[in-house]
Parts: structure tokens; sequence; C-alpha cells
């Protein structure tokens, strides 16, 4: 959405420009939720949860072009207390699709493209909750420090390290998955893809 009419909708703040926000930003602030939270029911309902406080709260955003950014750290800081609350963290092999999203037929290089991606979204969706938040702020939303910092009432040297930590994370993650042995599924019980001694 151009950052003009972003803008003016988050300004109006009518039914009408609530609708048209909503179903500009479902599905990515769904993926939000969903990705910290790893439960469809539970995503969802913190997905209607961040769009409600979001409206109610929508005169303390300064900038509406950040809108998406905004909405995903309430999202996200919604997830966490969830969690919290819950004390436990949910782990499954569901794909963060939003409900109702159509099934595609892939074709060989678009479906090896496809699982480099998957492969990618598996190795975030290990991140703990304060790392995953402020990837997604700053590789999703590209926001810069400074602006993470300030959205999540942070000092910029947490969230860089918060970054830093996430990063090599990442990269152990990848490096192992980019082991040939760990391409092939070898099935049974064994691991198909053993860790590496550090």
């Amino acid at each position: 959405m151009e950052p003009e009419k972003l803008k003016e909708l988050v300004r109006q703040n009518d039914n009408e420009s609530r609708r048209q926000l909503f179903e500009a930003y479902y599905k990515r602030t769904y993926a939000v939720a969903f990705n910290i939270l790893r439960r469809r029911e539970n995503a969802e309902d913190i997905t209607q949860d961040a769009f409600i406080k979001a409206f109610e709260n929508i005169d303390q955003l300064k900038d509406g072009a950040k809108f998406g950014a905004w909405l995903a750290v309430i999202t996200s800081n919604l997830a966490r207390n969830y969690l919290k609350r819950e004390k436990r963290i949910l782990y499954t092999d569901e794909e963060a699709v939003a409900p109702g999203e159509p099934e595609v037929n892939y074709t060989e290089d678009s479906a090896m493209r496809n699982l480099k991606i998957e492969r990618n979204r598996k190795a975030i969706r290990k991140l703990h909750a304060e790392q995953y938040q402020v990837v997604v702020l700053q590789y999703y939303y590209d926001l810069k420090l400074e602006d993470i910092a300030g959205m999540l009432e942070l000092r910029p040297g947490t969230v860089k390290s918060r970054l830093h930590r996430a990063r090599q994370r990442l990269a152990g993650e990848l490096e192992q998955k980019d082991d040939p042995g760990c391409l092939l599924d070898k099935g049974g019980a064994g691991d198909p893809c053993p860790k590496k001694k550090t």
C-alpha cells in the first residue's frame, strides 16, 4: 500500500478505512502471530485482538506510514504475552498460511526456490520470540535499529544484541541445512540432519 494512502487511512480511522487496513494487513499480521504461537486458532484470535488494539490506540501512532510495523509489534507482544500466560511454547509443522488461501501448483524451479524459502522460514521459526520480533521488524518491515528500539521501548544496544544473536542462530541453522546429507530424507527414526559439533 502506498505510504500516502496508508497515512490517510490511519488518519481517518473510520469503519471503511479500518476495513481496508484489515484486508491489506491481515495475512502478514496472522503470519507474525502464527510464527510465535504455532497454532492456527490461537494465531487467528491474536490477530483479531491485535487489530482491535491497534484501532483503539491508533492516535498513538506518530507516523501512519509505519502502521504495518506498529501492528507487527502489537501482534508479537500479544502473542508473547499469551505464551507467558500459558507458560508453554507450542511447536508444530503447520505452515503459516492464512485460512482460505488457495493451493498453488509449482514447477520444478519454483519448487526448489520454495524449498529454500521454507528452509529459511523454518530457521526463523526456531528463533526465540524476542529475536523473531526484531528480525521481522528489520528485514520484513525494513525498519532502522533506532526505529525498532523506539517501537519496542528498548535501548538500541539491546536491539542490536538481539539481532546479532538471531543472525548467529540463523547462520548455524542454515549452514547445517546446506550440508548435502541434510537434503535427503532418510526416513525412519534416525536423525536425517545430525547437529554439527561446535
